[in-house]
């Protein structure tokens, strides 16, 4: 969705460093603790690198608060500086975009699980409204949701 994105706006955006980086990293399909927290860090400054290279809007995949759970997922806690950064990414984006369960889980291998995913869809939607984070919610196809944003930000210049 974010290539998409990206292409209608003329712009960038930053890919999910922690996918590759588990790929390469995991044992027993599990990272540990500090490596959760170098995740975030380093996502945070490619956050930084790609706005740089940005057209007004920067497009990011994921944040810290999506590290952050699964550092409770798997170690029931997290490092204090991860917990930080996730409780303080939200400061960092205009628009928070949450994308429905709708589109078929791709079961393969690397990924955490079908029930892993609703379970993590409904710690997402209740912290964003627990805190007040303004977001809103896409469904339906790519393209559907594509159009979702680009309407949301296009009334928003």
């Amino acid at each position: 969705m974010l290539k998409q994105l990206a292409a209608q706006l003329e712009t960038v955006w930053v890919p999910e460093y922690g996918r590759d980086y588990w790929l390469e990293h995991q044992v027993e399909r599990r990272l540990s603790p500090e490596q959760l927290l170098h995740i975030a860090q380093v996502q945070e400054q490619w956050e930084d690198d790609y706005a740089k290279q940005a057209n007004g809007v920067l497009l990011c995949d994921t944040n810290a608060f999506t590290t952050w759970h699964f550092a409770l997922h798997y170690h029931n806690g997290a490092l204090p500086e991860l917990t930080r950064m996730a409780h303080a990414c939200w400061q960092r984006y205009e628009l928070v975009v949450l994308c429905e369960n709708d589109i078929p889980y791709d079961d393969t291998w690397e990924r955490s699980g079908d029930a892993n995913r609703e379970e993590f869809q409904q710690f997402n939607r209740e912290y964003l409204a627990g805190h007040n984070i303004p977001h809103i919610v896409v469904s339906g196809s790519v393209e559907n949701r594509v159009n979702a944003v680009l309407n949301v930000l296009c009334g928003r210049k």
